[in-house]
């Protein structure tokens, strides 16, 4: 399970870094508590518990991990494809088309990713708590 979180926060990101890549071309710009929100929930937590659970911390690591991942596709999900704005993937502005496909197809891949995270995140939480747990 280490291997498994730390492979979907290195696509994760570079997924993240796609999708921006797409914000910025089509100068979508977020407020700034949205942006606090993706660079510590999105960006930072997850790499921090890629970390931690290769450490004496798995069960903090897999459970930040699951619990950031979790905000994200909450997040993504709502702005992407509920709220009405230019972040969502029917209303985005004017430009270029190669980059409104840049834009959804990153949207819908980090949803996948995203989902697939959490999913990986609980079950490894619950392993290393069931042997922290076996083991006293």
């Amino acid at each position: 399970m280490k291997l498994a979180i730390s492979v979907l926060v290195i696509v994760h990101l570079i997924a993240i870094l796609w999708h921006g890549d797409a914000h910025s071309l089509l100068g979508i710009d977020l407020p700034t508590l949205k942006n606090i929100f993706i660079y510590t929930v999105i960006l930072a937590a997850p790499i921090v518990s890629a970390v931690l659970v290769w450490t004496r911390f798995m069960i903090l690591g897999a459970g930040l991990f699951a619990f950031s991942m979790v905000g994200a596709l909450v997040f993504g999900v709502y702005h992407h494809y509920i709220l009405v704005s230019s972040d969502n993937i029917a209303h985005l502005p004017m430009g270029l088309p190669e980059v409104h496909v840049q834009f959804i197809e990153s949207a819908a891949l980090i949803a996948i990713i995203e989902i697939l995270a959490v999913l990986s995140g609980f079950f490894a939480l619950g392993n290393a708590y069931g042997s922290l747990v076996t083991k006293y």
